[in-house]
């Protein structure tokens, strides 16, 4: 009785020692194999994923749904202006002024930075079908309108050059000021 009270024992003892065995080799295993798919993961964006460029024509139909957006809300802005409402950009003010500048957006809501090596031109905005409803509507109420391309130089800090860092690629971006009636 025993010897088999002793086999119970050492057998009981020999599965736990090759479980837990087990256990510290998958947990090691399972350690690589994250580490491993992390560094496969950082790899693949790291070599195939590329910003995607936008076309020029698909810059010209987001300008465009820009400006029918402008065109809609146009005359509530104008109200809002000769009642003293209408947050002017730049320094913040709510005086009339009759005028408004608004800056064409990107999807973040922040303005839309072009390269200066895009293919989109002045022109190219022009030509897009929200140019011309934002330009029948402002020439339907005897306003003014004003398609204006700014260019971004350096990255805006002074410092005691003129620029902190070089920059090899002076981004542009748009603004339309619609003009004409009394403050």
């Amino acid at each position: 009785m025993s010897s088999m009270c002793a086999f119970k024992l050492y057998a009981g003892i020999f599965t736990d020692f090759n479980s837990t065995l087990i256990d510290l080799t998958m947990k090691d295993n399972m350690n690589t194999i994250l580490i491993i798919s992390l560094i496969c993961g950082i790899a693949y964006l790291a070599l195939f994923h590329r910003p995607r460029q936008e076309t020029p024509a698909e810059l010209k139909q987001w300008f465009s749904d820009q400006l029918v957006i402008i065109s809609e809300d146009l005359e509530k802005d104008i109200a809002l202006d000769k009642q003293g409402h209408y947050p002017h950009s730049g320094k913040q003010s709510f005086e009339p002024k009759g005028s408004i500048t608004y800056t064409l957006l990107d999807k973040n809501r922040s303005r839309f930075e072009l390269s200066q090596f895009s293919e989109l031109t002045q022109g190219d905005i022009e030509s897009t079908q929200g140019y011309q409803q934002l330009k029948d509507k402002t020439e339907g109420l005897g306003l003014s309108i004003r398609l204006d391309e700014i260019e971004v130089e350096g990255d805006g800090v002074q410092t005691w050059n003129e620029l902190d860092e070089y920059v090899d690629d002076y981004p542009r971006f748009y603004t339309i000021t619609i003009s004409g009636w009394s403050g």
